[in-house]
C-alpha cells in the first residue's frame, strides 16, 4: 500500500516545522532558497499532495481558471481551439494555475452544477477566459455584474472595461481575399462558421472590403456561413460543384479545408490549377495537406500568453489593474494550394 504523506511527515523528513512546509507550498517568501529547494525536492520525491481546498481557504484563491467555449463550437472543437488551449494551459501552469474547460452559451448562463459558472459563483474558481464571443454575450454580462476577473479571446464592443486578446480579423479577411485576387481569382467562395460570432463578422468585413477595393463583381463573390466542421465543408463543396467550379475557396479554419480538399479531389479536379484553396489558422497539420495549404497564421502562442498575463494581473493586483486590449497581426503563409 502506498503511503500518503502528511505535512507533518514532510516536516519531519526535512527537519523543519510544519509551518515552514506550509510557507513553501503557499509560495510565501519567508524561507531561505536552500531550505525551499530541499523541501520542494522532498515533496516531489514523496509525491506529497497539497490540500487544494485548505490552501484556497487560506489564500482566498483556488488557482483554478475556467475556459469557456461556446456550446455549439465545443461539439466541433478542432485543432485551433485545442492548440490555443494547450498554450493557455502551459502558460497558466507556469504561473501556478490550473485550467478547466467548460461548454457555455452566449445566449444564456446555465449556472447549474455541471457548468463552469457554478464554480465561479461559488468561489471554486478564480477567473475565466472566454472564446467564441457574440455581439451580445450573456457570459460577459454575468461576469461583469459579479465582478469576476476574466479575459476574452476575441473582442467586445459593448463594455469599455473589458480586456481581450484578438487577431485583427478584418485584416485576416482582407489579406486572404487580396491574395486570391492577385493570383487572378475572381469567382471566390468564403466558408465561415456561425454568422453571429464576432470573429466571422470581422473576417467577412475584411473580405468584402478587399473585393470592393479590387473591383470584383458582387455576383462572383459568395459568403457561406454555418460551416462548422470538415464534414460540413465537404458537403457544402460537393453541393457547389454540382452547379459551378469557382476559381477559389477561402476557408475560415484550416481543419475545415480538408473537407474542401476531399470534395474537389473526389470530382477529379486539381488544387490549385482548377480551384485554389486558402485557410486560416496555420495549424501544424496544414503544411502536410496535399498540396500544402496556403493559410493565414495567427499568433496563437503570443495570444495565449497575453491572455493569461492579463488575467494574472487582474487577480494579483485588482485595485491597480487597467483594462487591456491587445490586437495581433495576421501573417500570410504561402504554400502550394493557391
Amino acid at each position: 500500500m502506498i503511503k500518503e504523506y502528511t505535512i507533518k511527515d514532510i516536516a519531519k523528513i526535512a527537519g523543519v516545522s510544519p509551518r515552514t512546509i506550509s510557507r513553501v507550498v503557499n509560495e510565501e517568501e519567508k524561507v531561505k532558497k536552500e531550505t525551499r529547494d530541499k523541501i520542494l525536492k522532498i515533496i516531489k520525491t514523496t509525491g506529497y499532495q497539497v490540500n487544494l481546498i485548505a490552501r484556497s481557504l487560506r489564500k482566498k484563491r483556488t488557482g483554478i481558471l475556467m475556459v469557456f467555449v461556446e456550446r455549439n463550437t465545443a461539439d466541433y472543437m478542432g485543432n485551433f481551439h485545442n492548440i490555443f488551449i494547450q498554450h493557455l494551459d502551459s502558460e497558466a501552469n507556469r504561473l501556478g494555475y490550473k485550467l478547466i474547460v467548460s461548454k457555455s452559451s452566449a445566449y444564456k448562463v446555465e449556472e447549474n452544477e455541471y457548468d463552469g459558472f457554478y464554480l465561479l459563483k461559488n468561489g471554486f474558481a478564480d477567473g475565466a477566459i472566454i472564446f467564441d464571443t457574440r455581439e451580445v454575450d450573456r457570459r460577459i454580462d454575468y461576469l461583469i455584474k459579479r465582478n469576476i476577473p476574466f479575459v476574452i479571446v476575441g473582442r467586445d464592443n459593448v463594455y469599455e472595461s473589458t480586456s481581450f486578446v484578438n487577431l485583427d480579423n478584418v485584416k485576416a479577411g482582407y489579406l486572404g481575399a487580396e491574395h486570391l485576387i492577385i493570383r487572378g481569382k475572381r469567382s471566390i467562395r468564403f466558408f465561415l462558421g456561425d454568422e453571429n460570432f464576432t470573429v466571422n463578422q470581422d473576417r467577412t468585413k475584411g473580405f468584402i472590403q478587399a473585393c470592393n477595393d479590387y473591383h470584383i463583381k458582387a455576383e462572383l463573390v459568395h459568403i457561406d456561413y454555418g460551416i462548422r466542421s470538415s464534414k460540413m465543408a465537404y458537403e457544402k463543396m460537393k453541393e457547389i460543384l454540382k452547379e459551378e467550379v469557382p476559381n477559389a475557396v477561402f476557408v475560415s479554419g484550416d481543419q475545415r479545408a480538408i473537407g474542401v480538399y476531399h470534395a474537389i479531389q473526389e470530382k477529379e479536379l486539381k488544387i490549385p490549377q482548377d480551384i485554389a484553396v486558402l485557410g486560416i489558422d496555420n495549424i501544424p497539420l496544414s503544411e502536410y495537406y496535399y498540396p500544402a495549404l496556403t493559410t493565414i497564421s495567427q499568433s496563437v502562442r503570443k495570444m495565449a500568453k497575453g491572455a493569461i498575463k492579463i488575467l494574472d494581473q487582474q487577480l494579483k493586483d485588482p485595485k491597480n489593474y487597467k483594462n487591456q486590449r491587445n490586437i495581433f497581426q495576421p501573417k500570410l503563409v504561402i504554400r502550394n494550394s493557391t
